[in-house]
């Protein structure tokens, strides 16, 4: 095994690890303090929840990749064998974005932050990941553009960081949703990074894939009754949009042979495997336009919702929603090799309107 391959793999093990100590401590404050979620009528839960599980994140992610970046120096390993110096300055800007976010989803999770103040952090952020650098130059040929100005790029990347951020906030609404879908996206991630042998994104990939994994099994199987069940609340959706916008943008740095006609299909199997919650954002908000209403007040139309209203429990929505996106990501992995990427993004939104079509054609009357 490659020295890269048993790095990566005792960074994915020592997450696991942490995080499950962090939860374990994290739970013990919130119920010791009842820092819980409270149910509303806009919340599926009906019993107080702590949603502090996002909290174990940052400090596994910190940790770990910190730790790892000590060894591989103190072990004299140059860095031709993990990539470029830049990777690791670009994680510090990561790292030090991440910490922003952090701040205002946990003052959100504990105390209600308008989304003013979130939209402005999330601006702040995404200038910080620009200003490392870090900002999409290049869409090799998808929807037919190419090389992108300076300004474009950026101006698109601080966009893309905040609609993925927000994406992955407002789809956490049912247990292991949000943290599911994540997870099988940075499972993608992992690949494409291990096989491309970028070793500071595949290290940020398993590392973040190590803490939502664990924080997963707490979400589904915890129990309110064993004081082992816990939300992830907005310190950890914020934080999880911006790692996965950072591994979006590092599609772009793949070159040499055949270089572009690999970023693209990458693109397109990191669409797939959040197309789920990318969409639906953009369908509710348009929703809430058409309706005269503002598109950042919440309400209940998101997919799961709709699939709540069609019966379903909310464990059969869950696994529903992960089986889709499984489905998605396999059908773009098999289809990018034969047709055109363009094309193929197309066929995905008009699958995804025929789903929403469909699921909305299965609602339970209120009548019944």
């Amino acid at each position: 095994m490659h020295t890269l391959d048993i790095i990566l793999l005792a960074d994915f093990l020592s997450a696991l690890l942490l995080a499950a100590l962090m939860i374990l401590l994290i739970l013990k404050v919130a119920y010791s303090n009842r820092l819980f979620d409270i149910p509303n009528e806009r919340k599926v839960h009906e019993i107080p929840v702590p949603r502090l599980g996002g909290v174990s994140f940052l400090p596994t992610i910190v940790v770990v990749c910190t730790f790892t970046i000590g060894v591989i120096y103190s072990l004299g390993l140059t860095t031709k064998s993990f990539g470029e110096v830049k990777s690791f300055v670009n994680l510090t800007y990561l790292l030090g974005g991440a910490i922003l976010l952090f701040i205002v989803g946990l003052a959100d999770d504990l105390a209600d932050v308008g989304f003013k103040i979130k939209f402005a952090v999330q601006f702040l952020v995404a200038l910080v990941i620009v200003a490392s650098g870090m900002y999409i130059h290049n869409l090799y040929g998808l929807f037919g553009i190419h090389e992108l100005p300076d300004f474009v790029g950026i101006t698109f990347t601080i966009l893309l960081l905040i609609f993925i951020t927000n994406a992955i906030n407002l789809i956490d609404g049912i247990d292991g949703l949000a943290s599911g879908i994540v997870a099988i996206s940075l499972v993608c991630f992992c690949v494409i990074y291990v096989f491309e042998r970028k070793f500071v994104p595949a290290m940020v990939s398993l590392t973040t894939l190590g803490a939502v994994s664990v924080f997963w099994l707490f979400n589904i199987f915890g129990t309110r009754e064993k004081k082992t069940k816990l939300f992830m609340g907005d310190t950890g959706s914020l934080l999880l949009g911006l790692i996965l916008c950072y591994l979006i943008i590092n599609l772009d740095t793949f070159i040499g042979h055949n270089g572009p006609t690999r970023n693209t299909k990458y693109y397109v199997i990191a669409f797939s495997s959040l197309m789920i919650p990318l969409l639906d954002v953009i369908r509710v908000m348009g929703y809430r336009i058409i309706k005269h209403k503002s598109p950042f007040l919440p309400d209940m139309n998101h997919i799961h919702h709709l699939l709540l209203k069609t019966g379903f429990s909310t464990r059969k929505a869950l696994f529903t929603l992960l089986g889709i996106d499984f489905f998605l990501i396999a059908l773009n992995a098999l289809l990018c090799r034969v047709i055109n990427v363009n094309i193929l993004f197309v066929l995905d939104i008009a699958l995804y309107c025929l789903l929403i079509w469909y699921i909305d054609s299965k609602k339970v009357t209120e009548t019944l």
